[in-house]
């Protein structure tokens, strides 16, 4: 997957890409409009990737996909996630590393993965949820073509907030 802005390629997610991206994991920047927390460890994460790259647990009627972004000159720059759910629903998310906020990749690999999406699954609608405080990501969604369907309460770190819930409009 390259741009005629950036060059950037999606790797299958895997263990390998763990040792990579923790140091970047666990700037605290990262966490604060998501209800993940930094990983505990290399250890952990290394687990998690390696649960991830193995796929939805047999007969959960899911399907979960993650990539690694690399960057040919800054190496792994963040994370793509999309899961289909077993009522069909798909939902994405990315995490990109502080470092490279600003610079176009997610809006770069979010369009990618909508449309590796709309190719393997028909068509289905693909869902987005964002912090109504995060602007940036908001900006992402709809750069990508997302519609804002509605908004609804949520819970953050034991907070109360409310998300924006997107819908790529060219599903």
């Amino acid at each position: 997957m390259t741009d005629r802005h950036l060059a950037w390629t999606c790797e299958r997610l895997g263990v390998a890409h763990a040792s990579e991206l923790y140091p970047h994991l666990l700037d605290e920047r990262l966490y604060r409009f998501i209800p993940e927390r930094p990983p505990r460890s290399l250890e952990a994460l290394q687990r998690e990737y390696g649960e991830f790259s193995a796929g939805a647990p047999e007969g959960s009627g899911e399907v979960w996909l993650n990539w690694a972004i690399r960057s040919p000159l800054a190496g792994c720059v963040g994370t793509l996630q999309a899961t289909r759910f077993a009522d069909g629903l798909i939902w994405v998310g990315y995490k990109i590393v502080p470092a490279f906020w600003g610079q176009g990749f997610a809006t770069e690999a979010l369009a990618w993965l909508v449309g590796e999406l709309a190719e393997r699954f028909q068509r289905q609608p693909i869902w987005a949820a964002v912090d109504t405080r995060n602007s940036a990501s908001v900006r992402v969604l709809q750069k990508c073509g997302f519609e804002l369907m509605r908004r609804e309460p949520a819970e953050l770190h034991g907070e109360p907030t409310e998300d924006f819930i997107y819908r790529a409009s060219s599903t």
